[in-house]
């Protein structure tokens, strides 16, 4: 039997889950990279963490780390050299905050994952839209826990399987 995958850490949804090159419809090949994959780019290109802190803020070893990155630059690499869609999907994932939008005023704010606001804090309307709903809401980390939806929006745990 094969050992069950650990929930990664993820600071925050990502707002764009979909890149495609100019000029071509959504037909075309689709390479999928992971929720934990994006991360790992997103700690160590973007935030320059090393790898033994980045693995540290998702919560898993350097070595699973260094794979799930060296996985996320082979597909971006595929992406730009032979010109594919890149469907960012999937993976074990807790999230520690939330990305909302208000549908009435149309600020974006961030929020922890175990405190989703009623209204929005600019106009005060109840009107919200959760940024990230192909993920669930997840589960925050470091705050005893969150609310979840899992894959379905049923409820649950909050933890999910999000593939």
């Amino acid at each position: 039997m094969a050992r069950p995958e650990k929930n990664r850490n993820i600071h925050e949804p990502p707002l764009y889950t979909e890149f495609r090159p100019v000029g071509f419809g959504a037909a075309m090949d689709a390479i999928i990279m992971s929720i934990d994959e994006y991360e790992a780019i997103r700690l160590a290109d973007k935030e320059s963490l090393t790898h033994e802190q980045a693995a540290e803020e998702m919560g898993i070893s350097r070595p699973t780390f260094s794979r799930l990155l060296d996985a996320a630059h082979r597909k971006l690499a595929d992406m730009l050299v032979n010109g594919k869609r890149l469907v960012i999907e999937g993976g074990n994932v807790n999230f520690r905050y939330m990305l909302v939008k208000c549908a009435d005023c149309g600020h974006i704010f961030r929020t922890r994952s175990d405190h989703i606001p009623d209204t929005c804090p600019v106009c005060g309307s109840k009107n919200l839209i959760m940024m990230a709903p192909p993920f669930g809401r997840g589960r925050g980390y470091g705050h005893g826990g969150g609310h979840g939806r899992g894959r379905h929006g049923r409820g649950g745990s909050g933890k999910g399987r999000f593939k």
